[in-house]
């Protein structure tokens, strides 16, 4: 990341951090002058439900609709009353609300105010009221039903009484007398009946609720506090802007943007985009060509293509084909293979000489083979690639061509970097979405310690 962009960082953090911080002072002291008080009520079944017949009052539903009701404007107009407040229920009721605790019988009443003793009040007094409002209802519904229920009796009581007069009036002997009998005691039964359902009505209990919690002021929390929440806030805001500047480093890189082409990445220069099987006649590797060639030195050309992580280039063989076209003699270091790795090992080693490994390879291309048979490359290998020994092998390989070509491991192993070390310049390939810009800044750093040219970045989009 560049000096410009590091300094535009921190003035967006800073920015970001006083703005939160403004923002949560601000809401701290509106909550310091925020007065609230709560009142909690347990509720009891009643008899006469009249939002769920039959239904018990602790049921969800009904204790849903029990909470709607007491902000209806009817408690309202009765808590204005009780306090001796003027203003209308609408206002009242947008200082208050009312929630249902889970699997309880309880409502929570939260009220508002000018200050902790208005604020207070009003949740007591929506208390108090509701619970007289719930009573009344009940009473209500009981006081009709047992209305109905005398009514019956005594109409029916009426009927027996006629019905017992009749017979009075008959003879022992009457033929209808026995149909007058049985309806008397059909009347009684009915009257029996009734007293037994009046009996009930009466009994029911008439107690809404109680009063759990009385009113009393909720504290504004610690978080109220202007210098905690400022701080916090603050604080919470750089982390934010920071944590998104880390993620936009971890993004794959984007060769085609703007601040990269003017320098915007440290002097990265992009080379082109290379779709894959990567041909040797493409425009691209014949732009990285000329880029090559045009590096000057007083070093001997060692020109390494690597990734910025671990796998291998793709750009490899098809920029040795085309600088061999153009009629450049080139010595291929290919350390894919294990064979190439074979042979300088034993140059690094002084087992063998540039004549003995460096062979011909086609027009104007040479490649390593080892004197010695091998089967794989040696454990030590990246100890050897880091020594002194190695750049000098290098530096005699590229007396016998124009340029040695280099396909190092990527430049996050010790090979890659110990190679990038030997290198006069280096070509970094990157893989659409896989380089970040981390990766990069990486690879600029490491060159700059020891002072290899970076020629370009090339995506290849396999």
């Amino acid at each position: 990341m560049g000096q410009r962009r590091a300094t535009r960082l921190v003035l967006v953090a800073v920015l970001v951090a006083g703005l939160s911080g403004a923002a949560a002072v601000a809401w701290a002291r509106h909550r310091q002058g925020e007065h609230v008080a709560t009142a909690v009520i347990m509720l009891h079944p009643l008899e006469g439900n009249a939002y769920s017949p039959g239904g018990r009052g602790d049921d969800l539903v009904n204790l849903e609709t029990e909470a709607q009701v007491l902000r209806s404007d009817a408690v309202a107009r009765a808590v204005l009353d009780q306090l001796g407040a003027k203003g209308q229920p609408s206002d009242l009721l947008a200082a208050v609300s009312v929630v249902v605790p889970p699997n309880t019988q309880l409502l929570q009443i939260t009220a508002r105010g000018s200050d902790d003793m208005t604020a207070v009040a009003r949740a007591s007094a929506f208390a108090d009221v509701y619970l007289r409002f719930r009573r009344s209802r009940t009473e209500s519904a009981v006081y009709e039903r047992t209305s109905r229920l005398e009514e019956l009796v005594s109409l029916r009581e009426g009927e027996r009484d006629a019905a017992l007069k009749r017979l009075d009036k008959l003879a022992a002997a009457a033929p209808e007398r026995e149909l007058i009998e049985q309806q008397v005691q059909e009347v009684v039964v009915q009257i029996s009946s009734l007293r037994a359902q009046l009996a009930a009505a009466q009994a029911v209990g008439l107690d809404p609720g109680q009063l759990v919690t009385p009113g009393q002021v909720v504290s504004a929390g610690p978080w109220a506090d202007p210098v905690r929440s400022g701080l916090v806030a603050a604080c919470l805001g750089a982390l934010l802007v920071l944590s998104v500047a880390v993620a936009r480093a971890r993004r794959p890189a984007d060769l085609g943007l703007t601040d990269l082409a003017e320098g915007g990445e440290g002097g990265l220069v992009p080379l082109g985009v290379l779709r894959a099987p990567v041909r040797a006649d493409s425009d691209v590797i014949a732009h990285v060509r000329s880029v090559v060639l045009a590096v000057g030195s007083d070093r001997p050309p060692v020109v390494t293509v690597a990734v910025p992580g671990h796998r291998y280039p793709l750009a490899f063989a098809a920029l040795a084909e085309s600088l061999t076209r153009a009629r450049y003699e080139v010595v291929t270091v290919d350390l894919a293979l294990p064979a190439v790795m074979a042979a300088m090992t034993e140059l690094v080693l002084q087992e063998a000489v540039v004549d003995d490994v460096l062979v011909a390879d086609g027009d104007f291309h040479s490649r390593l083979q080892p004197v010695t048979e091998t089967t794989g490359p040696p454990a030590e290998f990246a100890d050897l690639a880091a020594s002194a020994e190695m750049r000098r092998s290098l530096a005699e390989l590229a007396k016998r061509a124009d340029l040695v070509l280099v396909r190092s491991p990527g430049l996050g192993t010790p090979v890659g970097r110990a190679v990038l070390a030997a290198s006069t310049a280096v070509v970094v390939e990157v893989g659409a979405r896989t380089a970040t810009r981390a990766d990069l800044a990486a690879v600029l750093a490491e060159a700059q310690r020891v002072s290899t040219h970076v020629v370009g970045v090339v995506e290849v989009d396999s």
